[in-house]
């Protein structure tokens, strides 16, 4: 995918009630233990049923103690994400929502609810029907 893709999604999360900054708390918020923390280029999102976890590239769950990998974001998404002041993940997220990004299968299998948050997000912005 290119970098203009990834300022696309950027512009459809803009257009929430809200803006980006919204994404987050309605979609997700009910699934965060915790507010996500960022540790340099690093996210993680404590959730009640395990962890989201962004390392360099690297999208996984951590769930009962196993670490499973979702994704790989490409560096153009993670760039973009940073370019917009907008967390990595939340727009690796979407990506995957999107069907940009490859691992709507492996998140839905292990995190069944960050997937159809995901998928409501990915209506409510990129759905030229629904947003």
């Amino acid at each position: 995918m290119s970098s203009k893709t990834y300022e696309e999604l950027v512009w459809q999360l803009s257009r929430l009630p809200g803006g980006a900054a919204a994404a987050l708390p309605d979609f997700f918020g009910s699934l965060l233990a915790a507010p996500p923390e960022v540790l340099g280029e690093d996210e993680v999102w404590q959730l009640h049923a395990g962890r989201l976890l962004l390392r360099g590239q690297r999208l996984s769950a951590e769930t009962g103690g196993e670490e499973t990998p979702i994704a790989e974001l490409p560096a153009a998404l993670l760039e973009e994400a940073r370019k917009a002041g907008l967390s990595p993940l939340l727009l690796g997220l979407l990506a995957i929502a999107t069907g940009d990004v490859d691992g709507d299968r492996r998140l839905k299998a292990v995190l069944s609810k960050v997937d159809g948050a995901a998928k409501d997000l990915m209506l409510m912005t990129v759905c030229r029907l629904c947003g």
